[in-house]
Formats: structure tokens, sequence, C-alpha cells
């Protein structure tokens, strides 16, 4: 009785999960729509970096979406325009840049913020905000068998609190760094 009891029961619960619900695919979300499955909660200011570089290297762009404040600018070093406009340089030309990058470069995509270790030049964090000065590195392959192309400077980062966590304000870049082109360089390249 006590056995067949059991297999009852068991029957009753594996039925459901063997009917197909819980174990079908579900649809892919189209390509730059979807969440980005490395996202975290932008609890600090240091986690909007780690978002961006998710964004950039993931199909979606929610990741560097969500990171990005409504009044995001980024500003290029002077000489660095290459021929561009950077005046209206806000949340929309940065996120249909990216559009463009990704589309171009369709093997690893990667951002370093700081150095090898994440650490800034200079970070100055107070309530609300944080300003961190220093290096970052963007490696982008094209996925076709060509060597990747690296962009490199240095930058101040303005990293804003908001009711839904810390987001990028600002990126203004200042300095070279090596002999790699700027992040404005690759901007003007894909504006």
């Amino acid at each position: 009785m006590r056995r067949k009891m059991t297999i009852v029961l068991a029957v009753a619960f594996l039925a459901p999960l063997l009917a197909g619900c819980l174990f079908d695919p579900r649809e892919a979300a189209p390509p730059g729509t979807g969440g980005d499955e490395c996202w975290i909660v932008p609890n600090t200011p240091k986690d909007v970096f780690a978002n961006l570089d998710c964004g950039l290297a993931s199909s979606g762009n929610s990741s560097y979406d969500r990171s990005l404040g409504d009044d995001f600018v980024f500003i290029p070093r002077p000489g660095d325009e290459g021929g561009g406009s950077f005046d209206d340089w806000g949340k929309v030309a940065e996120l249909d840049f990216l559009n463009r990058v990704k589309s171009e470069f369709q093997g690893t995509r990667t951002a370093q913020f700081g150095d090898a270790d994440g650490l800034f030049e200079k970070e100055n964090v107070s309530v609300g905000r944080a300003e961190y000065q220093g290096q970052y590195l963007i490696t982008l392959d094209p996925g076709d068998g060509t060597e990747p192309q690296v962009y490199g400077g240095k930058a101040i980062f303005i990293v804003v609190e908001t009711s839904t966590g810390w987001t990028l304000q600002s990126w203004e870049d200042f300095d070279v760094l090596d002999s790699y082109p700027t992040s404005g360089v690759l901007r003007g390249a894909y504006e």
C-alpha cells in the first residue's frame, strides 16, 4: 500500500512537469532588445563599469542602456573629434554608436575601466556622486579572423546615484594611453 501510494504521488508530481510547460524552450529576444544575463544591480558606483562592459559584450543593449543616465554626455579629447560633431553626444547618440559598433564587430567586445584590477588613478566617492579618473581599454574583434582593434585613453567618469541605482553621467576623455586611439576617435569613426 505504501509503495502504491509513493508511485501515485510520484506520477501526480511528475505528470505536469513532463507535459512540457517547464521544459519547453522560450522564444529568444531579437538582438539588441533583450536583457543582458550579466547585468548586476548598480548598488555601488563601480557596478556601472561592470554593466557597461556587459552591455558592450552582449548582443542585447539593456545593460549599457540602463548604465547611462538620462542626461549622459560624452566629451572627446580636443583634437579627437575627427571632423565629427560631439555637441549633442548624449544617451541617444551613444546607443546609436553602440549599435553600429556591434554590427561591425561581431566577435568578442570588451571594455576595461581602470587598471587590470579595476583601480583608477583618482577616485572620489561622496554621497550620491563618484568621480573616477584613469585609463580604459576597449577591444573590438570583427569576428572574421582579422586582428582585434584596441582603443584606449584616460578619462574622467562621473557616476551619480538615482532612484534606480548608480548611472554614468559623463565620460570625458582627457589624454591618450600609450599609442592607442581614444574612444573619441572610435566614436567619431562610427558617428
